[in-house]
């Protein structure tokens, strides 16, 4: 009889013994999982901004897509350089090189860090309205990067009320498909003058095209002087409704040609803008590769906090 006390006195103990151990691996498991949930970052829940989609300067934050704003336009990652490579357009804006609105000196940018410690970066102005974000030393376990751009110019409104442009942040995350082992690790200096040298490959090819506009609208009021010349002859031998009817060709011809010669003009008006902005960039281009155009210097990202 003893025994048997001895042995459920044992056995009760042993019980309360694994109910005191499992409540206290549950508790520890209960805790590391808060504990994670609370200093985990919770930049996962944001969304990726899409590329090419423009997120507008506003003081209040909201999804307002009227004025000017950013777009990302471009992304590429190298794990092997632990270098990212982001491309932007300020929208909205005209696109003349000679009457940009919103200067590079306007513009603040603030990166942060998701998932690792603070990495390097530079913001490179290429070409007008454009911009290259360069970030280095970032790891491939990185969780995100949040870019904030604030645009400290200035507008005046009707009532002479001033307003300053506002903020427009930006979200890309860490994914298998940003990784490109074949990222050229090239310097600010040498992105920027690439930068301008396709963009003045794009405004020459422009430039072709208006001039063949301009050869096809020449060709066109010349085939159609022909057309008057041929009908004017033959209005001598028409009877008078006949001669109504050449009449009226005659005038849907002219007209034709008027609209040959606004498409001239327009096209020689796009012609001179872009000589213009191609002689502004290469000015540019040449100021930074002698040093002249001094490129903004690297900083360092913060780390993401919620």
């Amino acid at each position: 009889m003893r025994r048997l006390k001895e042995l459920w006195f044992w056995w009760r103990e042993s019980a309360r013994r694994r109910r005191i151990i499992g409540l206290g691996l549950f508790l520890v498991v209960c805790g590391g999982l808060l504990g994670s949930i609370k200093f985990a970052p919770t930049f996962a829940n944001v969304d990726e901004t899409p590329l090419n989609s423009a997120v507008s300067f506003s003081t209040s934050n909201t999804d307002d897509s009227s004025g000017p704003g950013v777009a990302l336009t471009a992304r590429q990652y190298s794990s092997k350089t632990q270098r990212l490579v982001m491309q932007f357009y300020i929208t909205g804006d005209n696109d003349d090189a000679t009457e940009a609105s919103i200067l590079p000196s306007d513009l603040d940018w603030y990166i942060k860090t998701v998932g690792q410690e603070s990495a390097s970066y530079q913001v490179v102005p290429t070409t007008t309205n454009h911009y290259v974000l360069i970030v280095d030393h970032l790891d491939d376990n990185f969780g995100a990067i949040q870019i904030t751009v604030e645009n400290r110019d200035k507008t005046v409104g009707a009532n002479g009320k001033i307003t300053k442009g506002g903020l427009a942040q930006l979200v890309l995350k860490n994914h298998p498909s940003l990784d490109n082992h074949n990222l050229e690790k090239l310097s600010a200096k040498q992105y920027a003058i690439t930068a301008i040298n396709k963009e003045v490959e794009k405004q020459q090819q422009k430039i072709k095209q208006n001039k063949q506009v301009i050869q096809v609208a020449q060709a066109a009021i010349k085939t159609d002087n022909q057309k008057i010349t041929m009908r004017q002859k033959d209005l001598k031998y028409e009877t008078d409704s006949q001669r109504q009817d050449t009449l009226s060709g005659i005038s849907d011809i002219r007209s034709d040609q008027d609209t040959q010669r606004t498409n001239i003009s327009e096209a020689q008006k796009d012609i001179e803008k872009r000589q213009t902005e191609i002689a502004y960039m290469q000015k540019k281009q040449t100021a930074i590769n002698d040093g002249r155009y001094q490129l903004p210097k690297p900083g360092k990202t913060q780390i993401y906090h919620k």
